[in-house]
């Protein structure tokens, strides 16, 4: 029987994607959340100090994107073809720019990083989200499929979405001039094969 572990901490981050990937392939995994307790302990026994780890069939697979790709190629969440997959890749580098931009933001809310949330709310969120948001808005009226490439749902609609849930935590308004990001979370959220595990997930704000 085929062995599957992910490892990440019981919050949603960048270890949800691989979650979701595997909910939706509906594929029996070990869902092993490490709490803040435990961390200090495991943090010697893995290779890089980070998480999340994806374990599976005996082999270690490191880095959220590297997993991320590896189970959506896996599970037939690439892209259609190889040109739509490197669509894909560039979207979630984009990605990784809102996250970035974003961050010093973040990690003052979070209690993780230095300033005041209020000072560096303009720049760091509000400049990135007017940056941001209208790129994500054209990537999913060029596709005309509801989802970020053309073909349909592929695994970037998940880190995208789960970030822009993150940052409606954070500021509940965000999606007020964006009905189409609000639309698009919504369509994510209701797809049959996942309903259930985002209805019973545990709350997590990131």
């Amino acid at each position: 029987m085929l062995e599957i572990a992910l490892v990440y901490f019981n919050c949603r981050g960048l270890g949800e994607c691989g979650r979701l990937i595997l909910c939706y392939a509906k594929v029996d995994f070990k869902d092993e959340r490490i709490t803040a307790e435990q961390w200090p302990e495991l943090v010697p026994k893995t290779k890089t100090g980070k998480l999340p780890v994806l374990e599976y069939d005996g082999h270690i697979i490191l880095e959220s994107n590297a997993i991320n790709r590896f189970l959506a190629k896996k599970y037939n969440l690439a892209g259609k073809d190889e040109y739509e997959q490197a669509l894909v890749d560039g979207i979630a580098d984009i990605q990784k720019d809102f996250m970035y931009a974003v961050a010093p933001y973040y990690l003052a809310v979070m209690g993780r990083g230095p300033g005041n949330p209020d000072d560096l709310k303009k720049e760091h969120l509000d400049d990135s989200v007017a940056r941001f948001f209208p790129i994500y808005a054209n990537f999913l009226k060029e596709s005309k499929s509801g989802f970020m490439a053309p073909g349909g749902l592929t695994w970037v609609d998940f880190v995208i979405t789960e970030y822009l849930t993150t940052l409606h935590h954070f500021d509940s308004t965000i999606h007020e001039n964006y009905n189409d990001l609000k639309d698009y979370i919504g369509r994510v959220h209701n797809i049959p094969q996942l309903k259930n595990y985002y209805e019973s997930r545990p709350y997590s704000k990131n």
